[in-house]
Formats: C-alpha cells, structure tokens, sequence
C-alpha cells in the first residue's frame, strides 16, 4: 500500500490515481475546509529536470485556464517536492465509465465530444494551449453531469516547442500520427485524439491495440475496421464525422474546435458533416453503407466564411 504524502495544510484521505510520472490524492485543504485533489511528482522524477520542468509548466500552464469544463488548479509549489492542488471532481471518467459499460451510446458520445470541443476551443483560441493526451481518461464527469477535461499535462510542453521534436508524449492508442512523428502540432492533434477517444467509448474497441510501438506505427500506416462493423447501430453521419477528424493528415480534418462543434450539430440532425470526402484517408475504414453514402453527396461540403458568430455551411 502507498504511503501518502505529508502536505502542510492539508489532509490526506486517499489515493484517487497514479500515472506514468505522478500520483493523484484525494485531500482537505485546512484552512478553505473544501475537499481538493493533490497531485505529487513521483520521488523516482523528482531529481530529473526535465521532469522537473515538465511537471511545472503543467501546473502554470493549467493555473490559467478558468473555464467550466476544465479542471481548475488553484495552487503550485515547487519547494519540498513537487505538487499542486487542483479542483476535486466527485464523479467518474469516461474511461470508467466506458470500462463498467463495454460501450458508450452515440447520444451520450456527442454530448461529451461538444463538451470537450468547447473547452479545448477556450484553451486554444485564449490561451494557445493543446491537450496533447486526449482520451476517455482523461474526460471527467463530475456528480452534477458537466463534462470536464482533466491532466492537461503536456500543454505547454508543445506550444512552447515552435518546431520539431525529438520527444514523443501522449497516449500512443490515441495519438495522431504528426504527434508519433514528433512534428510540430496544432489543435488538430487533439481533434484525433477526441476522434480515436470517441470511437473507443462508442464501439468499446481501441482504435488500434498491441505494443506501444506497434500502434503508434498503425496510426500513421493502418486502417482500423469501420466503427459500424462493431456497431451497426451507429448512425453513418457520425460515423463520417469521427472518420474525418481520425484523418491521418491535419489538412483533412476539421481545422478548428468551431468546425467540430458544427459537425456534431450536424449529425445530430441525421446530416454529413461538411467537408466530406469520398477519398478521405482515414484511420478508420468504411462499411460499405457508409461508402454509398459519401460517394453520394458527389461534392465536398466546403465551409462558408462566416459573415456573422455562427458557422454557415454551404453545398456547391
């Protein structure tokens, strides 16, 4: 069993997780009375710099980030072991969700991708910000149903790199193949991750399973079976939609969270998504309704500049 740490100014009652460099505890804060998450460098990181100033930007970069949907972090410190204290979340990850269920139905599905979506396009469009390790795991529910993105973890990391880079960091099931490459990423990488994320929770299957090495491969060389040949119940607009943003090319995807949240508009409305492509080359393959369907819309659906806030969508 793991001893908890000792935090002046706070209560430890439990281990919520552990991950790859950190632990997360459960805790009171003292002197607010509220209950609060402390997540603390593993000892074994600790002496390392670079997981040093890793762990530090994740706490600065994550400290300016005040939206509804994402995890607040309300206090650092970096002296006497490394940790900071973060909103507590009384609820569940989808991840758990997904693992007690064996799958997640589409309207649900939808629900947390526009959630996600809003969030994201905040951190993005306000801070200049990319999640870079998207995945059910990591998208919490807290007890009153708002959806929130947690462990925003490699952030800064990859807004600060300006270019290429040696590193690869995220979740290698979810991770879109520019990030495998270690090239330089956009919120484009994040629209994969929620794309792989969303087929994972809908159909119960990864995208693609095995060695690290092996999938990271698969993401920039592999197609995975149609998420309608596991779940034939899965509507074929939402089914073209998580096909677009699982594009192995950034271009081909929608190019920022605003197109994302029109497309999951879209079908939930029974429509395609815009800018469908009979050529798309996806992570995903095509059942052969959904290949009938997207041969028949003849055209791309292009994006329309918009003249006022909302997005306006046209057919040539």
């Amino acid at each position: 069993m793991m001893t908890p740490p000792e935090i002046e100014g706070f209560e430890i009652s439990g281990l919520l997780g552990q991950g790859g460099m950190a632990t997360v505890w459960k805790a009171r804060q003292l002197s607010l009375d509220r209950m609060v998450a402390i997540k603390v460098l593993s000892p074994r990181f600790a002496v390392d710099p670079e997981e040093i100033r890793r762990f530090c930007e994740e706490a600065r970069a994550t400290a300016n980030l005040s939206h509804k949907g994402i995890v607040q972090v309300y206090d650092a410190t970096f002296a006497n072991g490394l940790y900071f204290v973060m909103e507590f979340i009384d609820g569940y990850t989808m991840g758990q969700w997904q693992r007690r269920k064996g799958s997640i139905g589409v309207a649900d599905a939808l629900i947390v991708a526009e959630n996600v979506a809003t969030a994201l396009d905040y951190a993005w469009k306000q801070h200049g910000l990319i999640h870079c390790d998207i995945k059910p795991d990591n998208i919490m529910v807290d007890a009153d149903g708002t959806v929130k993105v947690a462990d925003m973890g490699l952030a800064r990391t990859y807004t600060t790199m300006g270019g290429d880079c040696d590193d690869v960091l995220g979740t290698p099931n979810y991770m879109p193949p520019e990030q495998v490459q270690g090239k330089e990423l956009d919120c484009r990488a994040d629209i994969y991750a929620l794309g792989a994320s969303l087929y994972h929770m809908i159909s119960g299957r990864l995208l693609f399973d095995g060695d690290p090495h092996d999938v990271m491969a698969a993401h920039m060389e592999r197609q995975a079976p149609s998420i309608r040949f596991i779940n034939s119940d899965v509507p074929v607009p939402v089914t073209l939609m998580i096909e677009k943003m699982l594009s192995k090319f950034a271009a081909d995807r929608q190019q920022d969270w605003l197109q994302v949240l029109a497309d999951v508009k879209r079908v939930e409305k029974n429509q395609a998504p815009a800018g469908v492509s009979a050529d798309c080359v996806s992570s995903m393959g095509r059942d052969a309704e959904t290949e009938s369907y997207a041969r028949s819309l003849g055209k791309k659906i292009v994006w329309k500049k918009p003249t006022q806030k909302k997005i306006i969508l046209r057919a040539p």
